[in-house]
């Protein structure tokens, strides 16, 4: 059985420090923690009445809207491109 190698980096998102453990490359792991902190950093100071916990909730909703919006828009790409791949030529 073949073992995927674990990369383990430090992070900080939003003024604290996290250890990322995955079986992406680190730049891909620091290029996630960078994306969660910027788009926790621009939440909190445009709405700077929200606490910590309700930033993180928050960016986790817009981040599983664009996720939901993403996975939508590559199903139908796929049925697309199935639907065009299986009717007969002009």
């Amino acid at each position: 059985m073949e073992r995927s190698s674990t990369n383990k980096i430090r992070v900080d998102i939003h003024g604290n420090q996290y250890t990322l453990r995955g079986s992406e490359s680190v730049d891909h792991m620091k290029q996630v923690a960078k994306t969660v902190d910027d788009l926790m950093r621009a939440l909190s100071m445009s709405h700077t009445y929200l606490d910590a916990k309700r930033v993180a909730v928050l960016t986790a909703v817009n981040l599983a809207n664009d996720l939901l919006l993403l996975q939508k828009q590559y199903d139908e790409l796929v049925a697309l491109l199935d639907e065009r791949t299986k009717s007969p030529p002009r």
